[in-house]
């Protein structure tokens, strides 16, 4: 592990640029069971929570978004044991799963187009201890 100054202890927040709030509030809400953080009068912005992590949404109506443009995707652990509940789960959300992949993890896509991740706890847990076997030096870097 390398040295540094600064260690940085988690990732607080993401922040992402969307078209119409209300859609996108609903979706990462009701579809994806993000929590309500808060909001600021005066600004068009909703912040949102998951976990320990904070999701920011900021309406930009009258600029392009870039919709997974500037960040390749958002990766999200989801409460499922597998995939397959997974993709039936999100199907009855009424969101199309674009991609299974072979980590057993489907790629969805928020109403701007940013691309989402999400692992399925079969998935998360291989990711930890993956993650854990290099912290000990048992498994090359895949």
């Amino acid at each position: 592990m390398g040295t540094s100054k600064v260690k940085v202890t988690g990732i607080n927040h993401v922040v992402l640029h969307v078209t119409d709030l209300d859609r996108s509030r609903t979706f990462y809400m009701e579809a994806l069971g993000f929590d309500d953080r808060g909001s600021v009068p005066g600004m068009k912005a909703s912040f949102l929570r998951c976990g320990m992590q904070g999701l920011d949404l900021f309406e930009m109506a009258d600029c392009d978004v870039h919709g997974g443009e500037e960040m390749n995707h958002l990766a999200l652990n989801a409460d499922v044991a597998d995939v397959d509940l997974l993709v039936a789960g999100l199907s009855e959300a009424g969101i199309e799963s674009l991609e299974i992949t072979p980590r057993n993890s489907v790629f969805i896509s928020d109403p701007d187009g940013h691309r989402i991740e999400m692992l399925p706890i079969s998935a998360t847990e291989r990711d930890h201890e993956r993650q854990s076997a290099r912290a000990f030096g048992t498994v090359a870097n895949s």
